[in-house]
């Protein structure tokens, strides 16, 4: 409920207590920080933020630090002005805005004005808050149909989606589509005046790309039922030039000026342009070398993989951020991308990276089709701009995510939508004098439907000196959030994984160190004594440490891709992105996986990650964060196993591949509805599908995956042996990484006591 705070979804805080100095935070260990999802998703029930339209003039604002009216502006003076809730200034409120106090000094109107009772509020963008013009909706599909698209599958993939796509976004009569296609040449695809049939323009000097088109008949509105028609027959066209039997392929990819012809094609309006890619771009603009020596892998030379090569993808990136044009790239191959380069237009423009590792469209068109169609159908707002404004005394001093930052405190953002997330951390500038601390972000945006909007979220939280109210007021999920994406910029641009390593797990010994001696005095020494909302600190430092995220090795264009989606993870996925969950099947409480007569659903409970949980008999789903994984123990029960998969076919290759089958006449209360309920509710609304993958070793189900995959995830065990290079481990004081909890916790308990003493 919002009563003047905003709800967590907006603004969620590492602590939601503000320590009053500097020295708190660094005696603490514990970070000042937040992720700001600002167009986050509603759960049921939740009211959508209220519009107040101030006309002309836009919202009232302090005259000093430019925040916005929220329900901590204080009034004094009998109303006649207000005290601002960041900088303390004093300023006159507006005569047309006026209203007198309460005894208690409250506005008597205060219940009646969204913006002086509600954490979360739009306000109408006055005229001169809109520096660009307001254009339509766009969407650009730039399809790679070189030979190894056609060969994966990848180009009817993407006609299909294309299709379904159409329908979805002609909700919106204002929106505009088109769609290229390049290999080692670029095609336009066009209609003069939106009439008649399509027309063909092919390019082949990808050295210096351009645009032979006019952007209106590449771009076609939906709402002329005749230019909807067309884009059928542009799709029709498509799959005639490419996916003929007399059609000749190349194996070349041209990336770098399809890209920069998309974005030629986009700079009159802005928008998003979606780019399919299966091979490393190697002729035209932007051609790249493949540099994934596997030689390379394990050494300090590593770490340049990671970094983007040259600059053309980079200054490519800032042009179209400049142009208010969002690039989403969708990788589908067999082979390296360097992601790390061309990930650079994503990263700059707010867009999104799909990674889909050894594309075959049997194995991987259900995640692409609804990648794309929640890519599609998600809230989305344009041409944004987001700043952060904090208490004086506090300053934004880092921010995590991707956008464009032409001025030190403003985040360009060309698309936003329901999934963007930033991370940022707060630094002290003074001592805090104020009894409460806030932050305010203000998103200003404009709407599916052409109207400009200011999207305002506000959180006050109570200052302390006191340590323990830091401790006991701590959010973990955050706090493993921010941890992630810092560790994440260590190693891109200051250390090696091992250092980032040893710097999670000091400063989980630090921060315990403290709590332990300063607030739980009244124990003995000799215990570990965890504080209530970090007792599962350990086991987030161990999961932190053993992922591939923080180790050599991991495939270039796969660790990339990690490190793209920690960079603007939400925060509810942290958790299983470390921690993964770990549920028994065939143990399902009657109460679990059943939806209730109000819509809600209870997981069953979640099992400790270790193989004491797993027993032979039974099976079992782990998720993630990023994907699902079934695994079926050597005497499952056949009833068991043919409720969830059917009867296994048997091939000449052995038994066919494994999946779960959804029976849409079950009962509600038998195991395969219930499995695919849970599947339901650990998807819905993350940022890309999760997909499902099954590992077996029975026989009468036959074998899919390699076991490890799935126990390298029970971070509860000491890890398998050789799991990673010696050369990435380094001393052995980095062997932490391959102990079990328990080892784990002793090792911390260990190192807290040799502080005392």
């Amino acid at each position: 409920v919002d009563e003047g705070n905003c709800s967590p979804r907006f603004i969620r805080m590492s602590t939601n207590y503000i320590a009053n100095e500097a020295e708190l935070v660094e005696q603490t260990k514990l970070c000042i920080g937040a992720i700001i999802q600002p167009l986050a998703e509603l759960g049921e029930g939740e009211e959508t933020p209220p519009v107040r339209d101030f006309g002309e003039d836009g919202p009232i604002r302090c005259n000093k630090c430019r925040a916005y009216i929220n329900p901590f502006f204080r009034f004094v003076d009998n109303g006649k002005s207000f005290i601002c809730n960041m900088c303390q200034n004093n300023n006159p409120v507006p005569d047309f805005y006026y209203c007198n106090l309460d005894p208690k000094g409250f506005r008597r109107d205060r219940n009646e004005r969204p913006e002086l009772c509600r954490g979360t509020v739009d306000f109408v963008a006055p005229p001169d808050y809109c520096e660009a013009p307001v254009t339509d909706p766009c969407y650009l599909f730039v399809v790679d149909v070189s030979y190894s698209s056609l060969v994966s599958g990848l180009v009817d993939c993407a006609l299909e989606c294309i299709r379904a796509s159409v329908e979805t976004l002609a909700d919106n009569p204002r929106t505009r589509v088109g769609i290229i296609t390049y290999d080692q040449a670029l095609y336009f695809y066009s209609a003069k005046d939106g009439k008649g049939e399509p027309r063909l323009d092919v390019v082949s000097d990808v050295d210096d790309a351009f645009v032979p088109v006019i952007p209106e008949t590449v771009m076609l509105q939906l709402s002329d039922q005749k230019q909807l028609g067309l884009i059928d027959k542009v799709l029709d066209m498509i799959a005639k030039v490419h996916l003929s039997q007399n059609s000749v392929t190349s194996n070349n990819c041209t990336f770098g000026a399809a890209a920069q012809a998309g974005a030629l094609l986009l700079e009159k309006y802005g928008g998003k342009m979606m780019l399919l890619v299966s091979s490393l771009c190697d002729v035209g603009t932007g051609k790249l070398e493949a540099r994934n020596d596997i030689k390379v892998y394990n050494t300090d030379k590593e770490a340049t993989l990671l970094v983007p090569r040259g600059s053309n993808y980079e200054n490519l990136a800032t042009w179209c951020a400049k142009a208010a044009v969002s690039v989403d790239i969708f990788a589908c191959a067999h082979e390296y991308l360097d992601l790390a380069t061309i990930g650079s237009l994503s990263r700059t423009t707010g867009g999104q990276i799909y990674y889909y590792n050894g594309f075959n469209a049997n194995k991987d068109g259900e995640a692409f089709h609804r990648d794309m169609y929640r890519n599609i159908s998600r809230y989305t707002a344009f041409q944004g701009l987001m700043v952060i404004r904090t208490s004086e005394g506090l300053k934004v001093s880092e921010r995590y995510g991707n956008y464009f930052a032409r001025e030190a405190d403003e985040m360009e953002l060309p698309v936003i939508h329901c999934d963007s997330s930033f991370g940022v951390m707060m630094t002290h500038e003074s001592k805090l004098t104020t009894k409460e601390a806030c932050i305010q972000t203000a998103l200003l945006y404009t709407a599916p439907d052409g109207k400009r909007r200011i999207r305002i979220h506000t959180l006050s939280l109570p200052v302390t000196s006191a340590l323990c109210n830091l401790f006991r007021h701590a959010d973990l999920d955050t706090i493993i959030n921010l941890s992630l994406k810092q560790g994440i910029n260590q190693i891109l641009y200051k250390t090696e994984p091992k250092n980032a390593r040893r710097a999670l797990t000091q400063a989980c010994i630090d921060s315990l160190f403290v709590y332990r001696k300063y607030c739980s005095t009244q124990h003995s020494p000799g215990q570990l004594i965890l504080p209530e909302p970090l007792k599962l600190l350990p086991l987030a430092t161990l999961g932190m440490i053993k992922h591939d995220l923080f180790h050599t090795g991991t495939q270039v264009d796969q660790r990339v891709f990690l490190t793209a989606f920690v960079q603007a993870m939400p925060t509810y996925v942290a958790c299983s992105f470390i921690d993964p969950c770990l549920f028994s099947l065939t143990e399902i409480p009657d109460y679990a996986c059943i939806e209730s007569s109000d819509g809600r659903v209870f997981l069953p409970p979640v099992l400790k990650l270790s193989s004491d949980s797993i027993n032979s008999d039974g099976v079992y789903l782990l998720d993630d964060g990023l994907a699902l994984h079934v695994w079926i123990g050597e005497t499952a029960k056949r009833e068991v196993t043919d409720q969830l998969f059917g009867m296994v076919q048997q091939t000449e290759d052995g038994p066919s591949q494994l999946q779960i089958l959804y029976d849409e006449n079950a009962d509600a209360k038998s195991l395969n509805a219930r499995v695919w309920t849970l599947i339901t509710q650990l998807r819905k609304n993350c940022p890309s599908f999760k997909t499902i993958s099954i590992i077996t070793r029975n026989s009468h189900t036959g074998a899919s995956l390699d076991e490890s995959q799935f126990f390298d995830h029970l971070i509860e065990d000491a890890a398998r042996r050789n799991k990673w290079n010696p050369s990435d481990l380094g001393s052995k004081k980095d062997s932490v990484c391959n102990m079990s909890y328990i080892d784990f916790l002793c090792h911390i308990h260990k190192k807290i006591q040799d502080k005392f003493y």
